[in-house]
C-alpha cells in the first residue's frame, strides 16, 4: 500500500537535480561523488588549494569589473578589483601569495585590454536550468555574449593547461550550460569558448 502511494498514477516522475560539478564528479570517481553529495553527515572539506584561491579571485574581478559603468571598465580597474577579493588561503606563505597575485593581475589586465568595455554581455555568472525526461540540470555560466543572432557561452579558465578545441567540444558541462541559456533565455545558442586568461587563448567549439 504505502509503495502505491509512492508511486500514484498520473503523476509527474520526479527528476534527479544535477549540476555539470556532479556529473563531473561522478563520471570521474563514483565513490567520491556518494562521499560528497550522498552520504551524511557530509564529510569534513580538507584544507583549502592554492589553484582554487586564484580562480575564485579572476571570476569574481571579471564579474565585477562589467558591473562597473562603462567610463570605468579599465585595465587598472580589473587589477584593483583583483586586489579586493584575493585570499591567501592554499598559499605556502605570504610571499607565495603575493607572487601569484601579481601574476594573475597580469593575465587579468592583459585579458581586458582586449575585450571592448561597451560589448555589453547578456548575463554574468547567470544561473540557467534547463530539464530531460530524468535530470533537472542546472549551472552557472561565467558569461553569456551576443553574437550577431545568436548567444555565446564563454568560460574562463586559469589552469596550467592551454585549452584546445577539443576540449571545448567535448565538455559535458559546456554542452550542459548551452541547453540551459537556449531553455532559459529561450533564443538561439550553439557556440561555447573556453578563454584560457594565462595564454590569452580561445578554444571554441
Amino acid at each position: 500500500m504505502a509503495g502505491e502511494q509512492l508511486e500514484m498514477p498520473g503523476m509527474p516522475r520526479r527528476l534527479f537535480p544535477a549540476t555539470p560539478s556532479k556529473l563531473a564528479a561522478f563520471s570521474d570517481c563514483p565513490r567520491r561523488y556518494r562521499y560528497a553529495y550522498v552520504d551524511r553527515p557530509t564529510p569534513a572539506k580538507g584544507p583549502a588549494w592554492a589553484h582554487n584561491s586564484v580562480g575564485s579571485a579572476v571570476h569574481a574581478a571579471l564579474r565585477s569589473w562589467w558591473e562597473l559603468p562603462l567610463p570605468k571598465r579599465t585595465p587598472a580597474a580589473a587589477r584593483q578589483l583583483l586586489y579586493g577579493v584575493w585570499s591567501t588561503a592554499g598559499f605556502r606563505d605570504a610571499e607565495q601569495s603575493d607572487r601569484w597575485r601579481a601574476r594573475a593581475a597580469g593575465w587579468l589586465t592583459d585579458y581586458v585590454s582586449g575585450l571592448d568595455p561597451a560589448d555589453e554581455p547578456v548575463g554574468t555568472e547567470r544561473q540557467v536550468a534547463a530539464t530531460t525526461e530524468r535530470l533537472a540540470l542546472s549551472g552557472r555560466v561565467d558569461r553569456i555574449d551576443q553574437r550577431g543572432d545568436e548567444l555565446v557561452v564563454v568560460d574562463y579558465k586559469t589552469g596550467r593547461s592551454v585549452c584546445t578545441d577539443d576540449e571545448a567540444r567535448g565538455s559535458p558541462a559546456l554542452a550542459a550550460y548551452v541547453l540551459g541559456v537556449r531553455r532559459t533565455l529561450r533564443r538561439p545558442c550553439s557556440r561555447v569558448e573556453l578563454h584560457h586568461l594565462p595564454s590569452g587563448t580561445v578554444a571554441a567549439f
